[in-house]
């Protein structure tokens, strides 16, 4: 096995005269994610083994640096590729690189790197409709399956809590946040630090919006990890967890109506963030399929919501399974959107379920003083309400999302 601390010096070595690739096969077994098709060309994720040191990962890391460095200044330019991002979060330490299959083999060789994926693409979970009225507000605030307008709620309503909205960002400025919405962070380069697709405001609006919202005196804080088309990557998002986990200051509710394959080292990182205090919240995904297969979905520590329709039918494009904790409205959904600050918009997709769900959450912890992501879990799950949702697959939790207010 190759030590690290060589690594600048094989590399050195390998990379200038390489003319057939060295035989790499005994370490494809640390690429988890190998033969996925859904990757970003020359994007990798490393993660470190838990046992790794601290000095071992700062040995690592400044030879990755270091070899790149050199090469630059031996090309006499600098190149796309080196470390993107680093993380530390309590269960996922790792970091985010561009290079090419050779080098990422020659790193999956040290004995301190637990494994790595190819970075693969993620998406919003949204599907455009057309509808006139709302109402998941009434869903979530009555027990009774009939479809109700009203929306009964305690006027506390998530004040003094901060909800972390990882996606497309949040038009801060449009009038149904009145002052309480903000840009956190943007990890989309070269983009504006604003919402530029409408997905992550359309979600602002359901979870705290005035007219639309779930918990109408929220913090709204963007985590913007997916651009103008609605999409990203698996390291992006990784990227704005890692800021959530780093600021949010051991409490709140991280939101993410967001997802792409199976990725491990994603669901390391809600769990890292679970375990610091945030409760998370996220999509089931949109494949009518089983949502294990999918992540953030699939992270054992999360609220994973499916989507209902109006007439508590499971929505058809809604993920199911095991995984999922608890299904909300998701089709035909109104909520704020971009262009003025009054805009709106319907759309359907677990990603309009699931911020019913955040929002729920941070209702409940303003008004019930929960402490954990646990008790709030435990909590969500014992006031929803038990078999009322139409087909559902075998093995699917039948529990629609409730405040437990009428």
């Amino acid at each position: 096995m190759v030590s690290f601390t060589n690594l600048a010096i094989l590399a050195a070595l390998v990379f200038p005269i390489i003319a057939v690739p060295p035989p790499v096969s005994e370490h494809h077994g640390k690429i988890r994610n190998y033969a996925t098709t859904n990757f970003i060309e020359n994007s990798w994720i490393v993660v470190y083994r838990r046992d790794a040191s601290d000095s071992q990962i700062s040995n690592h890391e400044q030879s990755v640096k270091s070899f790149f460095g050199k090469r630059d200044k031996t090309k006499k330019k600098k190149t796309a590729h080196g470390i993107k991002a680093s993380w530390h979060m309590r269960s996922l330490r790792g970091y985010h690189i561009h290079t090419n299959e050779d080098f990422i083999t020659t790193i999956a060789a040290s004995p301190e790197v637990d494994y790595i994926e190819r970075d693969t693409l993620v998406s919003a979970y949204d599907l455009d409709t057309q509808s006139n009225a709302p109402y998941g507000l009434g869903s979530i605030s009555h027990r009774s399956s009939q479809s109700s307008t009203s929306y009964v709620y305690d006027t506390s309503a998530g004040r003094d809590v901060t909800v972390y909205i990882v996606d497309t960002g949040v038009y801060a400025e449009h009038s149904e946040f009145n002052g309480r919405a903000s840009m956190g962070a943007n990890f989309v380069s070269g983009s504006a630090n604003t919402d530029e697709n409408g997905h992550g405001t359309h979600c602002a609006g359901t979870i705290g919006g005035s007219t639309y919202g779930v918990a109408k005196n929220v913090t709204i804080v963007g985590v913007k990890v997916l651009n103008a088309d609605g999409a990203g990557s698996n390291s992006g998002v990784i990227s704005g967890i890692n800021w959530v986990a780093s600021n949010a200051g051991g409490s709140g509710v991280l939101s993410m109506s967001l997802g792409g394959y199976y990725s491990a080292a994603l669901n390391q990182a809600v769990t890292s963030t679970v375990n610091s205090g945030v409760s998370v919240v996220v999509a089931a995904g949109n494949d009518n399929a089983n949502a294990a297969l999918y992540s953030p979905a699939s992270a054992q520590s999360a609220i994973t919501v499916g989507a209902i329709s109006s007439s508590n039918a499971k929505a058809s494009f809604s993920n199911y399974g095991s995984v999922v904790d608890v299904f909300a409205p998701g089709v035909n959904i109104l909520s704020s959107w971009i262009g003025n600050k009054t805009a709106t918009n319907t759309i359907s997709g677990t990603s309009m379920a699931t911020p019913h769900v955040a929002g729920l959450v941070a209702y409940l912890i303003s008004l019930e003083k929960l402490s954990s992501p646990s008790e709030v879990s435990s909590r969500v799950s014992s006031l929803a309400v038990s078999g009322q949702i139409n087909g559902l697959p075998y093995n699917t939790p039948n529990r629609r999302a409730y405040n437990g207010a009428a």
